[in-house]
């Protein structure tokens, strides 16, 4: 229930109590049932088309991987995507968390992007 209130909430202080539970999931005893809700809710920041929402779920999700590395690979093709956005902030954001998300298992794909991102950022 607390997850499909989550998926839609449209005001900023919603959005806000929304980014403190998840930190506050990450701060706790990792319990996998709020972790995944918090994992998930977190996707839909990084979906946004609102550049502060996005960088508010690029920062979630890093403080969701940092100790539960389990829940990057579920969104990482999001991720990858933020390094197209217009935003700098959010660009180098999201370069941060792909240091963390990266792994033996998706390194090719993620160093595949990186070299396009370069090659875009020399310009």
């Amino acid at each position: 229930d607390v997850q499909n209130r989550a998926k839609n909430i449209t005001s900023p202080v919603a959005y806000a109590v929304v980014y403190e539970f998840v930190r506050t999931v990450t701060a706790i005893y990792p319990n996998p049932t709020l972790l995944d809700i918090a994992a998930d809710v977190i996707s839909q920041f990084i979906k946004s088309t609102n550049h502060n929402l996005k960088y508010l779920g690029v920062t979630g999700l890093a403080a969701i991987v940092k100790d539960h590395p389990k829940y990057a690979a579920d969104h990482q093709m999001i991720v990858l995507d933020c390094l197209d956005d217009p935003d700098e902030t959010l660009k180098r954001k999201t370069l941060e968390l792909l240091f963390r998300m990266t792994n033996p298992i998706n390194a090719e794909v993620v160093v595949d992007k990186l070299i396009h991102f370069l090659e875009q950022s020399m310009d």
